[in-house]
């Protein structure tokens, strides 16, 4: 009794922008209420369109798929971090920013640790969403991946340009990445719990999710 449930899940729809070089999503009708008596719809989209987990095998080559990994992965008390003044469009977050918003490793081992910058409330429905967005530094990603969260939950994308080092570097030590979230900013910084179950797709790189924050009163 008394708590409160945050949905940090972007919207859906054949608008949501995908990653560049990936099909934007399609819903097109199976059934019609009308003709058939049941509405059904069929879906075509990239599984790292939307809000999505990474798995490790999404760049790792013996990496774990999204099924393998331990569903208590996916439901961890959460802590954020407040970036929204040291982010800026276009630039890297590097460490120097985290550890001003108070980025302490002992705090987030085993945790979901969310990077709040406010970018994807801006632009989730704008193909600046990608490019113009700040992205992690090398030193941020490595000693992230250091810390050992259990998932990284982010607003912004993690990598700015091929060949995606920063998701080496964080999918190489386990960190799962919760990418495409929005409402960060609205959460504590801490005293929250997290659930983020992806769909089980047999064998995948990764898998849609929709995130939950639980809040106290």
């Amino acid at each position: 009794m008394g708590k409160r449930l945050l949905d940090l899940t972007m919207p859906f729809s054949e608008k949501t922008i995908p990653v560049p070089g990936h099909p934007c999503p399609r819903l097109e009708p199976l059934t019609t209420l009308e003709r058939d008596g049941v509405r059904n719809t069929t879906m075509t989209f990239s599984i790292h369109t939307g809000t999505h987990i990474d798995a490790p095998s999404h760049f790792i080559k013996d990496g774990a798929t999204i099924d393998e990994v331990p569903i208590e992965r996916f439901r961890r008390p959460g802590v954020r971090l407040d970036l929204r003044e040291l982010a800026e469009p276009g630039a890297p977050i590097s460490l120097e920013h985290l550890e001003k918003a108070g980025f302490d490793p002992s705090e987030v081992e085993g945790a979901i640790l969310m990077l709040a910058t406010g970018w994807s409330d801006q632009a989730w429905e704008s193909e600046k969403l990608y490019g113009a967005n700040p992205y992690l530094a090398r030193d941020a990603a490595s000693a992230l991946a250091e810390a050992s969260p259990s998932a990284l939950g982010l607003d912004f994308a993690v990598d700015d340009t091929k060949p995606w080092p920063n998701h080496t570097i964080l999918l190489g030590a386990d960190v799962l990445l919760i990418e495409n979230l929005m409402r960060l900013p609205d959460l504590p910084r801490d005293g929250f719990e997290v659930t983020a179950f992806p769909l089980r797709l047999v064998g995948e790189n990764g898998g849609p999710t929709r995130v939950v924050a639980e809040l106290g009163r």
